[in-house]
C-alpha cells in the first residue's frame, strides 16, 4: 500500500513541474493529464480544469465585413442583365419569360426601385425561379406581382429566399397563388421576418392552413419592417386566427390587417379579435368586411376597443350582419375613442332604430372623420337622425348615405343641417331622385342635392379641406405614398362602396 501512495504522489510531483501548454490561441490546457494513470496503480489521476484567455484584444484576430450583393453590379446596364437572363435560362434548359423580358426592355434606370415585376399568371417551376436570381441581384421593385402564378413548392422556397438576400421588393403579392406549399410558407415567413425592405405582403385567396398560419406567426412575431398585411378569403379562423393574433399581440409595427371574406364568426373568432384589440396598440386600419360578426361579436369587438387609446383609426365592418340591436354596444363605446377616424357599417341592416341608437354615441364622440352608413336600410326618419349627428359634430368630413330609402323628407332635414354644419366636405347621396313619382317632389330632390353639394363647397373652401380621389387611409399609416399610388388593381373586380377608403382609392 505504501508503494501505491508513493506512486501516486510522484505522478502528482510530475504534473505540478510539467511546463504549462499554450495552444495558437493562447489558451493554457492543464487537463492533459485527466486520463491518466499511474503504471502501479489502479487509481486514476485527475488535474484541475483551468481556462484563462488573453489579455485585451488579443483573442480578436480578425474581422471581416458583411458582403454586399448590390456593390459588384452597381454599374450594370439592361442589355447586361437580358443577357444574363437569357444565358441562365439557357444553362437551366427553360424558356425565359417573354413578358418579363418586355418589362425588363422598358426600364431605363437599374440604380433606382422599379416600380413593378408583373409575374401574374406566370408558370414559375424551380428553375425557372432560378434564372430569376440574375435580374434580383442587380434590380430591386417596389412592388412584385406574383397573383394567380403557378409557383411551385421548391420554386416558391428559392424565389423568397432570394428576395430575402437581395431585399429586391417593398410590396410582395402571392394571392391566389395556392401551390407555394409548406416550404414555400416557411420561407415567405422568414422573408417576412428578416427582410429590411418588405413593407406590403399580400397572400388573398390562398386556403392558410394551421401548419401555414404557424409559419406566418413565427414571421409575423419577430418582424420590424412589415406594415401591411392581407389574408383576405383565406379561411383563416378558429386556430390559424389564433396564431395569428399570438403573434401580432408580440408585433408592434403592424399598421393595417385585411382579414375580409374569412367567415369570422362570433363564437371564437370574435373574442380573438377583441384580444387583438387589446394587445396591439400598433395597428391603425382593421378591414372586417363580408364576415359573420353579428351583435354578440360586435359586443367582443367593443371590449377591445375599450383599451384602443391611441391605436385603431380605421374600423371596416361592412356586411357583417349587424342590427339596430348591437348598435347599444358600439353606442356606449363611442364617447370613449379618442383615435378611431373612419367607421364604415354600410351594408349592414342597421334600420332607422339602429341610426337612433348609435346618434347619440356619434354626438359624443369627437374623433370620427368618416362615417360610412351606405346600405343600412335606413328611410327619411334615420337621415333626420343623421342630420341632427350632422348639426352637433364639429369634425365630419365625409358622409356615405347611398343604397337607402332617403326620399325628399329626409333630404329636407340634411340640407337644413348642412345650412348649420361646417366641416362635412363630403355627403355621398343616391344620383337622382329616390322614390318619388309627382314631379314636384323630383325637382326638390335635384333641387336639395344641389345645396347639399353647395354647402359642402362651402366648407371644403372656408376650412381649406378637400377629399381628393386616390386619397387612401393606408397612405396615412406609414406606407409610402408613393408606392401606394402607382400600384394597379391588377384587373380585380372592386366594388367601390364597400369602404370609405377603398372608395379614396379609385375615386369613385
Amino acid at each position: 500500500m505504501s508503494n501505491e501512495m508513493s506512486a501516486a504522489e510522484d505522478v502528482h510531483v510530475e504534473d505540478r513541474q510539467a511546463p504549462v501548454q499554450l495552444d495558437s490561441m493562447g489558451v493554457k490546457d492543464d487537463c492533459t493529464g485527466q486520463q491518466e494513470r499511474s503504471p502501479n496503480s489502479k487509481w486514476k489521476i485527475k488535474s484541475k480544469k483551468r481556462v484563462s484567455f488573453p489579455s485585451g484584444e488579443e483573442i480578436v484576430s480578425g474581422s471581416v465585413e458583411p458582403l454586399n450583393p448590390w456593390k459588384a453590379d452597381a454599374c450594370v446596364t439592361v442589355e447586361e442583365i437580358i443577357t444574363s437572363y437569357n444565358l441562365s435560362c439557357k444553362k437551366l434548359n427553360v424558356q425565359p419569360i417573354h413578358n418579363l423580358l418586355t418589362q425588363l426592355q422598358e426600364i431605363t434606370e437599374v440604380q433606382h426601385w422599379i416600380t413593378c415585376l408583373d409575374l401574374k399568371g406566370e408558370k414559375l417551376d424551380y428553375e425557372s425561379c432560378e434564372a430569376l436570381e440574375e435580374i434580383f441581384k442587380r434590380i430591386r421593385f417596389k412592388m412584385i406581382n406574383l397573383e394567380w402564378s403557378k409557383l411551385h413548392e421548391d420554386g416558391a422556397s428559392a424565389l423568397f429566399d432570394m428576395m430575402e438576400y437581395y431585399d429586391s421588393t417593398l410590396c410582395l403579392s402571392i394571392s391566389f397563388s395556392r401551390t407555394i406549399g409548406t416550404r414555400g410558407w416557411r420561407a415567405a415567413a422568414q422573408l417576412i421576418r428578416t427582410s429590411s425592405s418588405l413593407q406590403e405582403f399580400e397572400a388573398s385567396g390562398i386556403p392558410l392552413t394551421e401548419h401555414s398560419a404557424s409559419y406566418l406567426a413565427r414571421g409575423l412575431k419577430f418582424s420590424r419592417h412589415l406594415r401591411v398585411l392581407r389574408l383576405d378569403n383565406t379561411g383563416l379562423s378558429g386556430r390559424s386566427l389564433m396564431l395569428l393574433v399570438s403573434a401580432l399581440k408580440m408585433n408592434q409595427v403592424l399598421q393595417e390587417l385585411y382579414l375580409a371574406d374569412n367567415n369570422l364568426n362570433s363564437v371564437q373568432d370574435s373574442m380573438y379579435l377583441r384580444d387583438l384589440l387589446e394587445g396591439n396598440g400598433a395597428i391603425r386600419l382593421l378591414d372586417l368586411k363580408n364576415n359573420c360578426i353579428f351583435n354578440s361579436g360586435l359586443e367582443d369587438i367593443c371590449e377591445g376597443l375599450k383599451r384602443q387609446k391611441q391605436g385603431l383609426k380605421t374600423l371596416i365592418l361592412w356586411n357583417n350582419r349587424l342590427t339596430h340591436k348591437g348598435m347599444n354596444h358600439l353606442s356606449a363605446i363611442l364617447p370613449k375613442l379618442r383615435s378611431l377616424e373612419t367607421l364604415n357599417l354600410g351594408r349592414n341592416p342597421l334600420s332607422n332604430e339602429g341610426i337612433r341608437r348609435l346618434k347619440e354615441g356619434l354626438i359624443a364622440n369627437r374623433s370620427i372623420t368618416r362615417l360610412g352608413l351606405a346600405s343600412t336600410a335606413i328611410t327619411c326618419e334615420g337621415a333626420i337622425a343623421t342630420a341632427e349627428f350632422l348639426v352637433e359634430s364639429s369634425g365630419i368630413l365625409r358622409l356615405d348615405l347611398r343604397r337607402n330609402r332617403i326620399k325628399t323628407g329626409g333630404l329636407m332635414a340634411l340640407t337644413l343641417a348642412m345650412k348649420l354644419n361646417r366641416s362635412l366636405v363630403q355627403l355621398d347621396l343616391d344620383k337622382g331622385p329616390v322614390g318619388e313619382k309627382e314631379g314636384w317632389l323630383i325637382e326638390t330632390q335635384k333641387l336639395l342635392q344641389v345645396k347639399i353639394a353647395k354647402c359642402c363647397k362651402r366648407n371644403s373652401i372656408v376650412n381649406g379641406t378637400q377629399l381628393e380621389a386616390g386619397t387612401n387611409e393606408a397612405t396615412q399609416t406609414g406606407v409610402s405614398q408613393g408606392k401606394r399610388s402607382n400600384r394597379k388593381t391588377w384587373d380585380r373586380p372592386v366594388r367601390t362602396e364597400v369602404s370609405l377608403n377603398e372608395d379614396y382609392k379609385h375615386g369613385s
